[in-house]
């Protein structure tokens, strides 16, 4: 979970659920399910999302984008993204 203050999806109120399931839906299907590996103590494993929280507007614009570029008819398969953000969290010493 990041160091900011976020509102997961099942705390958010109405129009912040609906920017979080906007961005959900674009993602392809197999970044659906939770990752157990992922999961905080407490549950929670969206901090990547959830970090945008406190400004819905550029979650729904930061995250689209991303989930856009994760589409399977292009190149990078799954692994590969998770390659890439694996190396890019290490360098930058994040948990993600």
């Amino acid at each position: 979970m990041p160091w900011i203050q976020t509102v997961p999806p099942d705390q958010a109120d109405a129009a912040l659920r609906a920017v979080y399931e906007s961005v959900y839906a674009l993602y392809p299907p197999e970044y659906g399910p939770p990752v157990p590996a992922l999961a905080r103590p407490g549950g929670a494993a969206d901090g990547v999302v959830a970090a945008h929280s406190l400004i819905p507007e550029a979650m729904r614009h930061m995250m689209s984008g991303l989930a856009v570029m994760m589409q399977p008819h292009l190149p990078l398969t799954r692994r590969q993204h998770e390659m890439i953000a694996s190396v890019v969290s290490a360098r930058n010493r994040c948990f993600y």
